[in-house]
């Protein structure tokens, strides 16, 4: 079974306290003394349907000038050179308690960051509100500043001809992440961008496939979900962007002290409660839940298939890299998730999972050998191209 998320202990509620007053203390008088950095709104993708949708943003010191130099390549720094971008891309001071207005169309709000500096404003669109893409106007009411903040947010809207939903992990399922090396993953965290990373082969053509759906035009909404910190929030979307892999709400965890204990660390029990989110503003679209093997997705959406019956058509889970034994609890979930009422499937690659979405008439037959030929332009570019040996007792 999947790890329920740990409650924070009587230690960590105090720690988070005292840290938090502390914050609060030293940004009132660095602001008295004329220290503090002016306050900057940092927009990330919400989204919702006609009827409700969820805006969401971040109220940081603006203390780099939004240039953090995270859309540099680090592949021409030196290691401290690419040390320096990481630390100025973690390093963040957060504004609790700013008044944010939000504006769409003739329609106004105000939400207040929580104790990190997030927004998270549950509003109803204008009338006529269309599927797709808005963009929502939000403006800093406090603290002031000496020139008005003032930032575009994203929100994605799922219309009518929305088939399905997809919510999807991204580490070692849409990027080679390697998560379970320790070593592996903190050199993808703090000294890579995203032009030194890589996805899957033929994930680009598979996701826009998905997004797709059956009739090449339903416009289907993706979200990823990820235990990466608030802080790769632009290097996850850069990345997405640079290798045209369909845009979507990214919705990661914050690191550090907070209110629900210490993270990274505790496991990932916080993706269930973004999964149940997602679900619940989207009612009643079904969904597909994409992952891997290497963590605990497949655990994670064992527990989902359950809370939400008839809600999700299918999972896939990346297999990744094989553990002792991890294959045969891979079966008994997937029995679980069949007994459930809806079905999971192990895959070796990309195409796999298309010809299996084809079939269940999730996307188009013709998508799958795009896909195929998507995998082998990118096999071909990082040159580990599979060939088969037509005699494989020749030397």
């Amino acid at each position: 079974m999947s790890s329920p998320p740990r409650s924070p202990s009587a230690l960590v509620k105090a720690a988070f306290h005292v840290e938090h007053q502390i914050e609060t203390w030293s940004y009132r008088l660095r602001s008295r003394l004329k220290l503090a950095q002016p306050p900057c709104i940092v927009p990330y993708r919400g989204y919702g349907t006609t009827r409700a949708c969820v805006i969401k943003a971040r109220v940081l010191e603006d203390r780099h000038g939004r240039a953090t130099g995270t859309s540099s390549s680090i592949k021409q720094r030196s290691l401290v050179g690419s040390a320096w971008v990481s630390w100025k891309r973690y390093m963040t001071l957060e504004i609790p308690g700013a008044r944010v207005m939000a504006r769409w169309g003739d329609r106004v709000w105000e939400g207040t960051t929580d104790e990190e500096g997030f927004l998270d404003l549950a509003v109803e669109p204008p009338e006529g509100t269309t599927s797709g893409w808005h963009e929502v106007e939000l403006s800093l009411l406090s603290p002031k500043s000496g020139h008005g903040v003032s930032v575009k947010a994203p929100v994605l809207v799922a219309g009518l001809d929305a088939e399905l939903g997809i919510i999807s992990d991204i580490d070692d399922t849409v990027i080679v992440t390697e998560v379970t090396d320790l070593l592996k993953r903190a050199w993808a965290l703090f000294l890579t961008d995203h032009r030194t990373r890589l996805p899957f082969e033929g994930v680009d053509a598979f996701y826009a496939a998905l997004q797709q759906g059956s009739t090449g035009h339903a416009g289907n909404p993706i979200f990823y979900v990820s235990s990466s910190p608030w802080n790769l929030y632009e290097h996850l979307d850069e990345f997405l962007a640079l290798h045209r892999i369909p845009a979507g709400p990214l919705l990661l965890r914050d690191w550090g002290l907070s209110r629900h204990g210490i993270a990274p660390g505790g496991g990932h029990g916080h993706k269930l409660e973004k999964i149940r989110s997602i679900l619940r503003a989207m009612e009643p679209l079904p969904f597909l839940l994409i992952g891997d093997s290497g963590q605990e997705d497949a655990e994670h959406y064992r527990s989902i298939v359950r809370e939400f019956p008839g809600r999700i058509r299918g999972v896939y889970i990346r297999n990744v890299r094989h553990r002792e034994g991890r294959d045969a609890v891979l079966a008994a979930i997937a029995e679980d998730i069949r007994m459930a009422g809806s079905q999971m499937q192990s895959v070796d690659d990309t195409v796999t999972a298309a010809r299996h979405a084809a079939g269940q008439g999730w996307i188009q037959w013709k998508e799958v050998a795009e896909v195929q030929a998507r995998k082998e332009e990118d096999e071909a570019a990082t040159g580990v191209l599979e060939r088969v040996d037509p005699d494989p007792q020749s030397p």
